[in-house]
């Protein structure tokens, strides 16, 4: 990890931890707000989808299908702006975070009445398209809207470190740690505002998504006026 000295913007430390305190913030909205369904997290879904089976839940288990195939649907969007939009613009990556946004506000306006199938597919599109679009921190892959492929790195770079004594390895835990934190923190910080705002918490990760949509666009324009300059 030291010797990435200039990493890409997208890559930037604080770029990944707020994105991956947003998944978290969103998939603990989810799963309170939105009878126990993950927007990101497909494993749990796939999980809750075969109990809704066995338990012959229909609206559950098309809510859950329905999540999956959104979240399948994002992945491959980002593919296709990336194909087409990419060799042309260094802006592309903020249509994924511009994206999120939208979805948060649009979600947060909706009366709980509104059924699950038709708020949660959208998040779970707008989730692959972030963690998608930054999928890596400081030259690390990671996954900033679920956390178990971050614990199991974090976990073996700190057993490698105890076994080799190398500080590569140590700082590669140390980001990996920081993100499930984030992850923990933001899932933390979403349940406890829903006990106060329910389904209007969402906006909060909507204003977050704004702030990390503002510095990230503003590292890329600074960067194309410094090579303008040069």
């Amino acid at each position: 990890m030291q010797k990435i000295q200039n990493p890409h913007l997208f890559q930037r430390r604080e770029i990944g931890l707020a994105l991956t305190f947003i998944g978290g913030f969103i998939d603990a909205y989810t799963f309170v707000q939105r009878g126990g369904v993950l927007a990101a997290g497909q494993t749990g879904n796939l999980i809750f989808l075969s109990v809704d089976i066995a338990q012959r839940n229909l609206p559950g288990a098309v809510t859950k299908v329905a999540t999956v195939m959104g979240f399948m649907l994002g992945v491959t969007l980002v593919r296709v702006l990336q194909y087409h939009i990419q060799p042309r613009s260094h802006y592309w990556r903020l249509l994924s975070l511009v994206g999120g946004l939208l979805v948060c506000l649009l979600v947060g306006a909706l009366p709980p009445a509104v059924p699950n199938l038709v708020v949660v597919p959208p998040l779970a599109l707008v989730m692959a398209m972030q963690t998608t679009t930054f999928g890596t921190i400081v030259g690390h892959g990671y996954n900033n809207v679920f956390s178990t492929g971050n614990l199991k790195k974090a976990t073996s770079a700190l057993a490698a470190y105890s076994l080799t004594s190398d500080p590569e390895q140590l700082l590669t835990s140390r980001v990996y740690f920081e993100l499930v934190g984030c992850f923990t923190g933001g899932a933390l910080v979403s349940a406890l505002l829903q006990l106060l705002w329910t389904t209007r918490t969402i906006w909060v990760a909507a204003g977050l998504l704004g702030g990390v949509s503002l510095y990230y666009g503003y590292l890329l324009y600074r960067r194309s006026q410094a090579k303008h300059d040069e």
